[in-house]
């Protein structure tokens, strides 16, 4: 039987957060890496379970303040929030790249969207 390649894998939790998981663990008399594995092991089955939401205006405000919510609570730092934009920069030019949008699209399409949304709205 072969066995499972184990990878390190490192990410960020504010402060607060981080406390309460590594109390977890200590309470569970558990690693941290068991403890994110079974997290990640639950989670997995129950996104599973879980129909795709509805991608709705409604929704997307809600996630929206429910992000702001969290943002108040635990505040991210200057070198957090440069970290995210890089990630996210990367993820947007990958997803460019996928659905073959080039740099100059990108005016067009944002000016279509909105007109489209516009158009939607007096409906």
């Amino acid at each position: 039987m072969a066995t499972a390649q184990i990878k390190h894998v490192g990410f960020t939790l504010p402060s607060p957060m981080e406390r309460e998981f590594h109390k977890m663990a200590a309470e569970e008399h558990r690693t941290k890496s068991e403890l994110f594995r079974e997290m990640f092991r639950v989670y997995r089955s129950y996104r599973k379970r879980q129909p795709e939401p509805e991608i709705d205006d409604a929704w997307v405000m809600q996630l929206i303040a429910e992000a702001q919510d969290e943002e108040r609570r635990n505040p991210t730092t200057p070198d957090q929030r440069v970290a995210e934009f890089r990630k996210l920069s990367r993820y947007g030019g990958e997803r460019a790249r996928e659905l073959g949008i080039k740099e100059e699209d990108i005016d067009r399409i944002i000016h279509e969207h909105r007109h489209q949304t516009k158009s939607t709205n007096r409906a």
